[in-house]
């Protein structure tokens, strides 16, 4: 019988994706995702599932950098080689962002020399993302690599190899969580603005590259921060690298404070729903009846019978009841670390809102 704990590499997996050094990666990864599908016009259910698909390609070429970096510190190298070259490594990928984003914004596209194949069209675009899924785990690798090797590439020898591949995988699948709710959250709200407002298609273009390049000078300015560590131990980092430190410091332990496998179930629950709901139009009845049941006894039994409300209700009616209290805190601290992704949130809300009130406008009027 397998008897191993996996509550602690889901969690980890769950916490790599937020890590110090590749923490830009995410609005990083959703710039690009934008930008790789600036002239999608394809209906909602091909969107939500292409997301789908592009978060595990994406996800996959992380953990195989990582579990490449688990052989190659059990048999070829070590782990002090892996973090020597790591921030040249993602003072490199920084540089090759900026011009992307640059690309992005004079409205053209990079080609990239990726191979393709003749089955699809979507082949060299899956190739192009697994690409970036590598290069998130090569900027990562400074701060979630020591820890990953710890708890995760060494269950192998502790455990043996069918439950460090088990303990493996449930990484993968934390990880996986936080990428591939993102971006279908987002191909579902530009679903919206396809069907509701294609005049601002063009401002979500340059968005993207700005947020491309932001991650660029974001990975130069850490690569750099940690060649001068490995040069002087003592080297003081910038205000900026502090308040992003401070930020991913916050959500890492949130998320602990939560419980891993708590904020991973509800992540996948909403991956999901948020699925069903994308290729709802596309089912017969039958199957919209099966999987609505589905995706019902789901969260109610993981909302109501296993976590009493609090995976997503309570949570949310409390986050509700403070919002007043926490804008009000916007101008009085504005250097506090949660202030950026509450005003962010707050701009989202309220275009989600409008967006959805132009739609029911225009279909009042028809």
């Amino acid at each position: 019988m397998i008897d191993i704990k996996l509550a602690l590499p889901f969690t980890l997996g769950l916490v790599t994706a937020i890590n110090p050094c590749g923490f830009a990666m995410l609005p990083t990864w959703l710039g690009y995702f934008l930008s790789r599908n600036s002239n999608d016009l394809q209906p909602r259910p091909e969107q939500i599932w292409k997301a789908f698909v592009v978060s595990l390609t994406m996800a996959g070429g992380f953990v195989l950098v990582f579990g490449g970096v688990g052989l190659a510190v059990s048999f070829l190298t070590t782990e002090e080689f892996i973090a020597q070259i790591s921030p040249w490594l993602t003072v490199t990928f920084g540089v090759l962002f900026i011009p992307y984003g640059l690309a992005v914004i004079s409205g053209r596209q990079l080609k990239l020399p990726l191979p393709s194949s003749t089955r699809g069209p979507k082949s060299n675009e899956l190739w192009s993302v697994f690409g970036f899924g590598m290069s998130y785990a090569v900027v990562s690798i400074g701060c979630a690599a020591p820890i990953f090797l710890l708890q995760v590439a060494d269950s192998f020898s502790r455990e043996g190899i069918l439950e460090g591949t088990i303990t493996f995988l449930v990484f993968a699948l934390g990880m996986a969580a936080v990428i591939t709710v993102l971006t279908i959250s987002l191909a579902a709200a530009r679903s919206g603005i396809l069907q509701n407002l294609k005049k601002v298609l063009p401002y979500i273009d340059r968005l993207s590259g700005v947020l491309l390049i932001a991650g660029g000078c974001y990975f130069i300015s850490y690569g750099i921060y940690e060649i001068r560590i490995l040069n002087n131990p003592s080297t003081n980092s910038n205000s900026f690298l502090n308040i992003v430190g401070d930020l991913q410091s916050h959500l890492s332990t949130w998320v602990t404070n939560v419980g891993g496998v708590q904020f991973g179930l509800t992540l996948w629950l909403l991956v999901f729903s948020l699925i069903i709901w994308g290729i709802h139009p596309a089912l017969n009845d039958k199957a919209k009846r099966v999987i609505q049941i589905v995706i019902m006894m789901s969260w109610i039994v993981g909302e109501g019978i296993i976590y009493k409300g609090e995976m997503l209700v309570f949570p949310l009616f409390r986050l509700f009841i403070n919002w007043p209290s926490r804008m009000s805190n916007w101008l009085d601290e504005p250097t506090r670390w949660a202030t950026p992704l509450e005003v962010f949130f707050t701009f989202f809300i309220f275009l989600l809102f409008f967006f959805m009130s132009k739609g029911i406008m225009r279909r009042l009027r028809r």
